[in-house]
């Protein structure tokens, strides 16, 4: 009996958009390497514990305002990458280059908005990722092929802050999700159960 509520709303349309130039050249001139091997320890301190098949992130560089990243899938996530247009773990890791960002302010932040999305090609395992703020709080993606071909691209992604769930729920907020517990009947026992 409750009014709707709009999460999400968008519009697809046949882009016609030239594809962007790809990553030819890697690691990408005049950037620096990072240090990723601390990274999924600090995620986990900010409160995102990443399992296995969403460590993607191998190796990163920074130049100026822009950061670089490769990801590759494990063998957690089998042969599934078939089913997708962009596997999900392949295009987490990816975002993941966000947070080794100087030019992004927002700390801890999700995805919230999206705009200017194209896909070029499917079943990549293997990514080069080019992350380029646009705003203190939104980025520009480019995912290519080892080759460096573009794979998909994102215009704008806006990120917000994540509240601290744990204290949400302390305070007593009313959220969209909650639990709650259902008694089941006793199963009985008939002719058939054994």
């Amino acid at each position: 009996a409750a009014p709707w509520t709009r999460h999400a709303s968008g519009v697809l349309v046949p882009t016609g958009a030239p594809e962007p130039a790809g990553l030819t050249e890697w690691p990408p001139p005049g950037a620096e390497p990072l240090d990723v091997e601390e990274l999924y320890d600090g995620f986990a301190e900010s409160g995102f514990r990443y399992g296995p098949a969403f460590r993607g992130l191998r190796a990163a560089w920074r130049r100026g305002d822009e950061v670089f990243s490769e990801v590759r899938l494990g063998p957690e996530t089998g042969q599934s990458t078939e089913r997708f247009g962009l596997h999900p773990a392949a295009l987490d890791a990816a975002l993941q280059t966000i947070a080794l960002s100087e030019g992004i302010e927002v700390e801890s932040g999700m995805p919230y908005s999206w705009s200017g999305i194209d896909l070029y090609a499917t079943g990549a395992t293997k990514l080069r990722v080019r992350v380029t703020p646009v705003r203190p709080d939104a980025a520009a993606v480019l995912l290519t092929d080892q080759a460096g071909q573009p794979v998909a691209a994102v215009e704008t992604l806006v990120l917000r802050p994540v509240p601290d769930i744990g204290a949400v729920v302390a305070t007593g907020h009313e959220s969209l999700y909650g639990w709650d517990w259902v008694r089941l009947p006793a199963a009985t026992r008939g002719p058939d159960t054994g």
